[in-house]
């Protein structure tokens, strides 16, 4: 078996003790059909490479290289920690560490053969994996834990097109974020007789009790704004499709899946499977969040309260 089919079988695998509390957090069939499921936040940068300067694809192989390394050295150090911990001995961190060591051989040997490389490629193959071609040599890429994939790429192509400039609209078409939390602009409106409130340039209101830790009630808002963007992508998406949307019945379900999370769409508990953990970290007032949504996707402006003042917030 080639070391590059050998990364891709990872996939299925992991640290016995991860691999288990993954499989042990699946959520039981629910209701309703899944009519979306965001695409790896690759995709649209891969497709749309042709279309940007020719050092942005060697950029981004780097980066994937460079993200891949570090998730594989950050697992062996996790699985380490939690052995030691457990008592559990060496002979099951040997295994692993055998498994994982080959992989981190190979990764490594592609960093440095992209610093000389002639050719340089990185494309989708037929079975939607994202695949790295350097000088013909293939490389799929993985992860060493599923449910981690999608956070993992999203961070990677913001990280990549905060860098290389990409279009927002390609960034919200792949999953990335089209607004950064870190720069999504708003302002505070405060008042004697109103709640403190932080509000984005696109209407989005976030209520607080008092005006205390302002600034870290203004980054938990900020990544509220920044996942709506994305569940707004989706929920496009998912329309055009002929998907029925029916905003009042918007909702987070409590289970996730593959590390997304799974917003209602209609009363018939159809859903989307998306990553907003800001959305499920939150007591998301969830009309307003389906107006707001309505008017984004509609491409009209809005304004909506979607965080209530709260005990504690």
């Amino acid at each position: 078996m080639s070391r590059a089919l050998a990364l891709a079988l990872v996939l299925a695998t992991g640290p016995p003790t991860a691999l288990a509390a993954e499989r042990g957090a699946a959520s039981p069939d629910a209701p309703g059909r899944e009519v979306y499921v965001e695409p790896s936040p690759l995709t649209g940068l891969i497709d749309a490479l042709p279309l940007m300067p020719e050092d942005a694809r060697l950029d981004l192989v780097a980066t994937i290289l460079d993200a891949q390394v570090a998730a594989y050295e950050a697992e062996l150090d996790q699985a380490r920690d939690e052995f030691q911990r457990r008592g559990a001995g060496h002979a099951e961190l040997a295994r692993w560490s055998a498994a994982i060591a080959p992989i981190l051989e190979e990764l490594r040997a592609a960093q440095a053969d992209l610093l000389i490389a002639r050719q340089v490629d990185v494309s989708i193959d037929r079975h939607n994996q994202v695949l790295l071609t350097i000088d013909g040599r293939p490389l799929w890429v993985a992860w060493p834990r599923i449910s981690a994939r999608n956070r993992v790429e999203r961070e990677l192509a913001t990280e990549f097109c905060l860098r290389d400039d990409c279009p927002a609209d390609l960034l919200e078409g792949a999953g990335a974020r089209a607004v950064p939390p870190s720069a999504a602009p708003g302002t505070w409106r405060l008042s004697q007789f109103q709640p403190p409130t932080w509000e984005s340039i696109d209407g989005v209101n976030c209520e607080f009790r008092d005006a205390s830790r302002l600034g870290e009630k203004e980054r938990i808002c900020r990544d509220i704004v920044a996942d709506l963007h994305v569940l707004a992508a989706a929920l496009r998406t998912a329309r055009r499709g002929g998907e029925l949307i029916e905003w009042q019945h918007l909702g987070m379900r409590p289970d996730t899946s593959g590390g997304q999370h799974r917003v209602t769409v209609n009363a018939l508990g159809d859903y989307i499977a998306v990553y907003v953990p800001a959305l499920a970290a939150q007591p998301i007032e969830w009309r307003g969040a389906g107006r707001w949504l309505e008017a984004r996707v509609d491409g009209n402006p809005a304004s909506a309260i979607v965080l209530r003042a709260v005990p504690g917030g």
